[in-house]
């Protein structure tokens, strides 16, 4: 399972590394450049469940701009299909 350095004092949280040692570094060149070098109270290295795409697919919910964004699209082929068609 893939790992993630957290800092709650900072609100920051890691990318996932899938080994240990990866977060560990993380957190030591996190403390070293926001902490000087001190350990930031309920810092932790935590496991994170995989998620596959399809759940990840599936779980997505689209903006309000992307739904326009997909309209105007959408209306933009019909309309360039339709020029090509009726010319």
């Amino acid at each position: 399972m893939p790992y993630t350095y957290n800092c709650p004092p900072c609100g920051t949280r890691s990318r996932s590394y899938t080994f240990r040692s990866g977060a560990e570094g993380h957190g030591v060149r996190h403390r070293n450049r926001r902490h000087d070098g001190d350990y930031p109270v309920g810092e932790s290295i935590q496991h994170i469940a995989r998620v596959s795409p399809l759940t990840r697919a599936v779980a997505w919910h689209p903006s309000k701009g992307d739904v326009i964004a997909a309209a105007v699209a959408v209306l933009l082929v019909l309309w360039s299909v339709w020029h090509a068609l009726t010319n």
